[in-house]
């Protein structure tokens, strides 16, 4: 007797399979270049948002942080003297 049951080779149906799946990944990138973008709506705010205080900056809030002088050498201490220092001329002329 025969039997009705049809046998495919597994590579040919892999194959068949790949090819599907193919063009439906073709198809779909291709209808998604056609599709309007979506946009998100802007809102406008009616209320001022201005700060009621400024932020210190960096070089404030560094100042800020230092230690204080507490002690009275630290208070009275006067600025170093540094000797003068003049720079030697850039070139020297040297005749021979």
């Amino acid at each position: 007797s025969l039997s009705t049951s049809s046998h495919h080779h597994p590579k040919h149906n892999n194959k068949a399979t790949m090819k599907a799946v193919l063009s439906l990944v073709l198809l779909a990138s291709s209808t998604m270049a056609f599709m309007p973008s979506v946009t998100v709506p802007v809102r406008t705010c009616n209320v001022s948002l201005d700060a009621k205080h400024a932020n210190n900056k960096a070089a404030k809030k560094a100042a800020h942080d230092r230690p204080k002088k507490s002690r009275p050498s630290d208070i009275n201490r006067k600025p170093v003297v540094y000797p003068s220092f003049e720079s030697p001329p850039e070139y020297t002329i040297v005749e021979n």
